[in-house]
This record gives structure tokens, C-alpha cells and sequence, in this order.
């Protein structure tokens, strides 16, 4: 049995007394020597490693650090090391195995040279965000900060910040290229050699004959490339493989996959299913293989043009057309004696004709090959991917055709509908994937024609077990013509299963709840560390939600909603930078905190609530809600309605003030086609949604015109309304926004903070306040986008189900229509049909669909105060409406 990594550093320690300390953290295990004082900012180490070379890389590299005193860390795992270099790691983070902290540059060029020697001739992949320290070597050298992040950024997430010599501060960027800050003096004299390429940014010809015209996308691997082939005058496609990028532990990276794929490109193009090989080439140790260029879009790219074209939703003659050509080109693979293991909609390219080609194969193998288990969560089979080869040190035979079966299913259900097959596991005993995807078919088969004339296939593709049709059952359904099976109800969100939702969510986060911990619930475990006081990530968006649910009678006051709000009073009063924005700022925690501590009738706390929200700064440069002045303003405005302080009243009136200076006079903005007469002072908005643009901007101009008896800003915000109609850009009975600026970002961003629903929150809003038929008009016509694209966005509030669905309450309580309400008791359902059982509780999961997390933008507890606000009624948070 292999030794750990611990046990290889602690080897190292053995005779160097108790002080020294090892501590495992959920990616890096720190070592640090006694009496030890990191600096906090400098040159360090970054030692690469494969899977296969890192505990040879830790045995001859701990010794070297311990004999200098040296601190270190190193990957916690196996499965951590393979992270850090597998194809979908960060560019920017890529490699980094093992990092050193020096005690001053001597002690780095001591340690650099002395670890180069002892890592000579073991492999690793080159980190391209550092420096090489010589030519072929482990050992890479980059300036930035020794420590985890403490300072926050503007942005609300904490990032490492740099003191230049004159104390001013920069951030520590962290770009997959090698770029100290320039005051940063170099630590080798003469520098070490960087490593041999062309200037970023300049043209590249390889093989002397492809002229690289652009990059289709980079990753860890290695880039794609659309070239020009200037021998025969025709335009290919470029596939790059970077050296010990993926690499397992037999030593084959990601080179060795580009060539076997090259090698099935040949046995299958014959066929006509996939783009012909070019040739293989190796420049400067990368493999690169050239290949025929498909004109064409990705399955997904098509599908979505394609509903788009047609109210949403696919054709039913296209949908049966696609499912026979992806049908038949699964055959001809099979047929050839490969299965394909990662079957998708991103791998596979329709062509002018509506055919269908197979790219990006690296996965394909023989059906009686063996390889480590591959594939994408969501399209490749669960019984596969998440079986018990996966974490086998030999590569276990490869699945039959039935993982591909599956796949096709998963595929065939989101071209039709756009959603995700993506299910976040249940714990166990759980539930089957099959069983799963067959409540997600019946509840969202109403909506989409497509799918209900494919129904029995996407089921019997993705049944479990021996129920799953193969091939030729499923050639045989598609033989006949397609019948569309009669539009249904579907199972409604009945009272009891929306009661459980709300009843297991909250159950959920008493029993998660971490009082101790530096965040009072973990955050998304996808995004970076940020404010655990905010409302976007932390503590005060799940007070919000306890708090609704205290005053619904739905939990009692204590001991956690006490809990919550003591565990933020606490933490607001400890040293930090004082962000204004209402979701990443502070403004939405002292807003969160005084309305808790009036349900708790604790009137010391909200009088701490209130003298922390007059510390807020207002002297800001972002005017949006999420960030900025909007935000801020929105608070202020809502604590003077709740305490009559005339204090808040004049602060939301500076914050007004202060956004239009930013918006009035800035240098660029949105287009504003609001026509002669209507005033343009937000035009300097970066965006025209509701998070960081227009909509949010006049939202809080609207409230603030209205509450502060200055006209002037309902006048500023009625002509935001009027530029937001003008660049709408109408479907049938929808509309829709770009994220803006420009109109040239994709349309169809039904969300709440840029996008068709933000907007729409906004345009009720004014035409209650104006009376302006026109506002209300286009409040539903976002309305319609929104609920359309229910089944196609995530659970979450900020981008998703739960945010949509608000707007659908806003417009039933405004206008008094029924079909509102029923719309989002629809949605409603679409967040039931998406939960995971966790230990016996149903709960919501977060925008990755893979994890479950408190957070409230991103996380359940956005959904639940919509299901919240669904049952019981009530005004939309974090908005000062009329009347409440």
C-alpha cells in the first residue's frame, strides 16, 4: 500500500522534535516549523507534480525544506494532486503541488536550486502562472501573498493584496501567465530564462504552415484553435495537448490522449460520423492534432436557436428528425466496436444539413479495451461514472454500449427542453437516476411537445438497469411517426409536497448550522470566499429567510433564528472592510439584522442594527444594487420607514445623489434609445439588468423619488423605463433583454440580476407607480419569457427558478391575474422536481445542480423564501415597495 503524504512528511520530520506542526485542510496540508512567522508577501515556490511522480516530488522535496526551517504545503491527497492537474483545473492554479514559503529571497535561491536538483528528471507539468526556474525543471517561482486572503475586495469575495513600496495596494492576480507587480524585484541575478514562446498576443504559425487565426477555447489541456493551413489553402481545426496535463498514474497525459484520439478519428471518419484527421504534430513538447473544421454549431448551441425561433420549444418534426440521425450515428460508433463514454450535447456538432458529427473523442474506446473511468455528470451513465471503477488504481474495463444508451437519453432530454441532466446525489439509500429523470420528464413534458412525442425514448434510454432500451428498440420507435401525446396538467405542487419543501429546507439548515465556524453555513463550495456576513453568500440572506419564516408561523423565534442574528451581530462588530452594496456589502446584513431583532422584540439589538447601518459608507464608486450606492440606498430608505429616523431618509437621499453622479457624467454606458423628452441620467448604467444595471438603478430611484417626496428621481426613472421597452427585443408574446452594453451580448438571459426577469421587476413596479400601460405590457412579456424558461435555468434566485418565479408573484399581487400565481406554483414545481433527499430531507440544490448550500442568491434559502412568499403572501425582500 502506498504511503500518504503525511507519512512522507512526517519521515522527514521524524528527528526534528515535536514543534513542528502538520494540519490537514479540505485541499492543502500545511507544514510549519516552530516560532513560525510567515511573511506576508514575497517570492515563493511552486514544485509541480503529476499523480504518478507527487509522493516522489514530496520525498526528496521534504527533507530539502525541513533542513532550511522552511514552511510548506502540499496537496492533501491523491485525488486533490489529480485535481490540480486534470484537464478542467484552473489554468491559473494548475500544477501547483506543493508550495514553499521562504523566509527572505536568500533562503528562496538556496531552496530553488537545491530542489531543482533533488526533482531533476521527475515529471510535471509547467505552471503557467509562474516563472520556470531553469529549463525542464519542477520548480517555478511566482510574487504573492503567503497567506490566505483576508482583505475584501470591492466585489464582496476576499482577495491577496499587495503593498507596493509607496503603501499603496494592488490585488494579487492570479492569470495563467507569469506577470509580477512591476515594483517586484527579481529574486536570480540574471533572471532565470523565461521559457521560449512568442509574445502574448502576436501571431503563431506552427509546423510552418497553420497560421492560427483564433482560439476557439482554452483550457488546462490546451487550446483550440481555428487555423489557416497555408499549403492547401483551407481553414482546419487545431487541438493542443500541454505535457503531464492529465495525466494518470500510468504516466499517459494528455498528449497520449490527443494522439489516441487521433487514431479513432481514423478507424470512425470513414464512417462519416466525426471530422477527418489532418496530421499530428509535436511543437515545443505540446502535441497537436489537426483536423478537418465542421461548419456547424454545438447540439446546444442548435437546440437553443432552434426553440428560440419557435416560442421555446423545439419542433416536433425537428426533435424526431435529430433523434433518428443521433440514433443512427451512435450505431455506426457501436458498430465499429467503440463505445463513447461522453456522448453530449457539446460534443456533438450539427453540421448546414442538419447532420450530426462527433467531436472531441478522447474518451471513445474499444469495447474491449480497459480505461480509467471518464465522462460529464449528468449525460454519461451514473452506474459507470460513479461505480466502483472509479476510484481504482488500474483501469477497469470498459462500459458496454448501455452507458451510451444513456447518454443519448440525457442528450435527446435536453435538446428538446434545455435542461440539464445534471441531479444531485441523494444520500443513501437514495433514489435511482432512472427513477429520477422519469419524475423530471413527467413534470416538464407539459410544456415541451418535443418531449412529449419522445417521452417513451428519453425514458427507456435512461432507465435503470435491464430496462434500458438499446439501439435498435430505440430505432424502432423512431421508424414510426411521431404522436404527441395530448397536453396534461402534470403533477401539481400539492400543498403537502410544497409544505415538505419548506418544512425539510428549514429543517436543513438547523441542522447545518455551524456557530463556531467561520462561515455560520458553509457557502458554495464553486465560487470563492467572500463576506460570510452577506447576503449573496453568507449569514444575513439566510436571517432574512428564518425571519419570514418565524413571522409565517412556519418555525418558532427560537433558538435559531436567535442564533442566527446573535452569530452576525457578533461578527459586524469585528475588524472589516465595510462594503455598501445590499447583497455583497453590509447594507443587506443591518437590513437582515434589524428586521430579526424587531420579530424578537430585542431592542438593544436593533439598535445595534441601526448604529452600524449609519457607518455604512456612501462615498462610493459602483452605483448598482448588488455592490453600490442602489443597494445601499434601498437600505437606508427601508430602515427610515421602520424606525422614522429622518438620518436614514437624508442617507438614502445622498446615495441617490451619489448614483447619478456616477451614471449622469460616465464615459460609457448602455445604448439609450429612449426617444426625444425622456431623461438619460442613468445612461452611464454598465448594464440594463436588475443586479448591476438599469433596472436596479431606477428601482431604487423609483422608491426613493416617491418616499423622498423629489420628484425629479421618479422623472430619472420613468426615462430608464422607457430605454429599457426601447431595447427589448420582442419573440411572439415574450420579450426579451441583452445584458448589455452594446446589444451585443446573447439575448435570452431570463435571470434576475442581468436579464429578462430583473427587468421586468422593475417595469411592475414603475407601472404601478405611472399608471404607463406600456411598463405593465412589457412586465408581462418578460413574465412570459421567464416562466417559459423555467425548465432551462437553475434553482437559484440570482440565475435561476426561484428569482423568475418572484416577478410572477410581483405581477399576480399588482395586476390581480390568477394565471400568475398559478405560473408560479409552476415553477414552484420545477424546484421539486430538482431537489436531493438528504438525510430523509427534501432540499433544493444550488445553481451547479450538484451541491446543496444555505447561500441565498445561489443556494435553497433564495428558494425557500419564494415558497415562503408563494404560501403565505407577503412583500418581495430586499425591495422598499409601496404600502409595506
Amino acid at each position: 500500500m502506498a504511503l500518504s503524504y503525511q507519512s512522507i512528511t512526517l519521515r522527514a520530520l521524524r528527528d526534528k522534535g515535536p514543534d513542528w506542526t502538520l494540519r490537514d485542510g479540505a485541499t492543502w496540508c500545511m507544514v510549519t516549523p516552530p516560532h513560525h512567522d510567515r511573511r506576508s508577501q514575497g517570492w515563493k515556490l511552486h514544485l509541480s507534480a503529476t499523480p504518478a511522480s507527487a509522493p516522489h516530488v514530496l520525498e526528496r522535496a521534504a527533507p530539502v525544506l525541513v533542513a532550511h526551517g522552511c514552511a510548506f504545503k502540499f496537496a492533501v491527497s491523491p485525488r486533490v494532486a489529480a485535481e490540480l492537474t486534470s484537464v478542467r483545473a484552473s489554468r491559473a492554479q494548475s500544477g501547483k503541488f506543493l508550495t514553499a514559503y521562504p523566509a527572505d529571497d536568500d533562503q528562496l535561491r538556496a531552496l530553488a536550486e537545491e530542489l531543482h536538483r533533488a526533482t531533476l528528471g521527475l515529471a510535471g507539468p509547467t505552471i503557467l502562472s509562474d516563472r520556470c526556474y531553469r529549463p525542464g525543471s519542477l520548480v517555478h517561482y511566482r510574487f504573492g501573498c503567503f497567506a490566505r486572503p483576508h482583505e475584501l475586495g470591492d466585489e464582496g469575495f476576499y482577495e491577496g493584496r499587495l503593498q507596493a513600496p509607496d503603501g499603496t495596494f494592488v490585488t494579487d492576480t492570479r492569470n495563467p501567465w507569469f506577470e509580477p507587480p512591476p515594483w517586484a524585484v527579481p529574486p536570480f541575478d540574471p533572471p532565470a530564462p523565461a521559457t521560449p514562446g512568442r509574445p502574448r498576443g502576436g501571431p503563431v504559425l506552427l509546423a510552418g504552415r497553420y497560421l492560427v487565426r483564433e482560439a476557439v477555447r482554452h483550457s488546462n489541456r490546451g487550446g483550440v484553435y481555428r487555423a489557416h493551413d497555408r499549403r492547401t489553402g483551407e481553414d482546419v481545426l487545431l487541438k493542443e495537448a500541454r505535457p503531464h496535463i492529465g495525466a494518470g498514474l500510468d504516466g499517459k497525459d494528455a498528449r497520449d490522449w490527443l494522439g489516441y484520439e487521433a487514431t479513432v478519428l481514423a478507424r470512425l471518419a470513414p464512417h462519416r460520423v466525426t471530422p477527418a484527421v489532418r496530421e499530428v504534430f509535436e511543437a515545443g513538447g505540446h502535441v497537436f492534432l489537426v483536423e478537418d473544421l465542421i461548419d456547424g454549431k454545438s447540439l446546444q448551441q442548435w437546440a437553443a436557436e432552434h426553440s428560440w425561433r419557435d416560442s421555446g420549444r423545439l419542433p416536433v418534426p425537428t426533435a424526431w428528425e435529430l433523434a433518428r440521425r443521433l440514433t443512427r450515428l451512435m450505431g455506426e460508433v457501436h458498430t465499429a466496436g467503440f463505445v463513447l463514454r461522453d456522448f453530449k450535447p457539446g460534443n456533438v456538432v450539427i453540421g448546414p444539413d442538419g447532420a450530426p458529427v462527433l467531436v472531441d473523442l478522447e474518451c471513445a474506446v474499444r469495447t474491449d479495451a480497459t480505461a480509467y473511468v471518464a465522462g460529464t455528470h449528468g449525460f454519461t451513465a451514473p452506474e459507470y461514472l460513479e461505480g466502483p471503477g472509479r476510484d481504482s488504481d488500474t483501469p477497469p474495463p470498459a462500459p458496454g454500449p448501455e452507458a451510451d444508451w444513456y447518454s443519448l437519453g440525457a442528450t435527446l432530454l435536453h435538446a428538446t427542453t434545455g435542461i440539464s441532466p445534471v441531479l444531485a446525489p441523494d444520500t443513501p439509500p437514495g433514489r435511482t437516476a432512472g427513477d429520477r429523470l422519469a419524475a423530471l420528464v413527467d413534470a416538464a413534458a407539459p410544456a415541451f411537445p418535443a418531449l412529449r412525442a419522445l417521452a417513451p425514448l428519453v425514458l427507456g434510454l435512461t432507465a435503470d438497469g435491464p430496462s434500458r432500451w438499446p439501439l435498435e428498440k430505440a430505432a424502432a420507435f423512431l421508424r414510426a411517426d411521431p404522436v404527441v401525446r395530448p397536453v396534461t396538467a402534470g403533477p401539481a405542487l400539492t400543498p403537502r409536497r410544497a409544505d415538505r419543501l419548506v418544512g425539510d429546507g428549514l429543517a436543513h439548515l438547523a441542522a447545518t448550522v455551524e456557530p463556531s465556524g467561520e462561515y455560520l453555513w458553509p457557502g458554495p463550495r464553486s465560487l470563492p470566499h467572500g463576506d460570510p456576513c452577506n447576503v449573496q453568500l453568507g449569514a444575513a440572506g439566510v436571517l432574512a429567510v428564518l425571519d419570514r419564516a418565524v413571522r409565517t408561523g412556519e418555525m418558532p423565534a427560537e433558538p435559531l433564528l436567535r442564533t442566527t442574528a446573535q452569530w452576525l451581530d457578533e461578527r459586524l462588530t469585528l475588524p472589516s472592510r465595510i462594503l455598501p452594496g445590499l447583497y455583497f456589502g453590509r447594507s443587506g446584513a443591518v437590513w437582515a439584522l434589524h428586521d430579526a431583532a424587531r420579530t424578537l422584540g430585542d431592542t438593544l439589538l436593533a439598535e445595534r442594527a441601526r448604529e452600524y447601518a449609519l457607518r455604512i459608507p456612501l462615498d462610493w464608486h459602483n452605483p448598482d444594487i448588488c455592490h453600490g450606492l442602489a443597494g445601499a440606498g434601498l437600505a437606508q430608505l427601508h430602515l427610515w420607514h421602520t424606525t422614522g429616523d429622518r438620518r436614514f431618509a437624508e442617507r438614502a437621499s445622498e446615495c441617490a445623489d451619489g448614483l447619478l453622479r456616477l451614471t449622469a457624467h460616465a464615459d460609457r454606458g448602455v445604448d439609450w434609445a429612449a426617444g426625444p423628452g425622456h431623461r438619460a441620467e442613468l445612461a452611464g448604467s454598465a448594464f440594463y439588468g436588475f443586479g448591476h444595471g438599469i433596472a436596479g438603478n431606477a428601482t431604487f430611484l423609483l422608491a426613493a423619488g416617491r418616499d423622498l417626496a423629489r420628484p425629479e428621481l421618479v422623472d430619472i426613472a420613468v426615462g430608464g423605463g422607457h430605454a429599457l421597452c426601447a431595447v427589448a427585443e420582442r419573440h411572439g408574446d415574450a420579450a426579451h433583454w441583452p445584458k448589455g452594453p452594446g446589444r451585443t451580448d446573447r439575448t435570452g438571459l431570463d435571470f434576475w440580476c442581468n436579464g429578462t426577469s430583473g427587468v421586468g421587476t422593475f417595469l411592475v413596479r414603475l407601472w404601478q407607480a405611472t399608471g404607463d400601460a406600456r411598463f405593465r405590457t412589457y412586465a408581462e412579456l418578460a413574465a412570459v419569457a421567464a416562466h417559459r424558461d423555467r425548465w432551462r435555468v437553475g434553482p437559484g434566485t440570482c440565475h435561476g427558478v426561484a428569482g423568475n418565479a418572484e416577478l410572477l408573484l410581483d405581477l399576480a399581487g399588482a395586476t390581480g391575474e390568477e394565471r400568475y400565481r398559478t405560473w408560479a406554483a409552476e415553477a414552484a414545481n420545477c424546484l421539486y422536481s430538482r431537489a436531493a433527499e438528504r438525510d430523509g430531507r427534501l432540499v433544493v440544490p444550488d445553481d451547479t445542480l450538484r451541491e446543496v448550500c444555505a447561500s441565498y442568491n445561489v443556494g435553497m434559502s433564495g428558494a425557500l423564501d419564494f415558497l415562503l412568499r408563494l404560501k403565505h403572501g407577503g412583500p418581495r425582500s430586499w425591495l422598499v415597495d409601496c404600502g409595506h
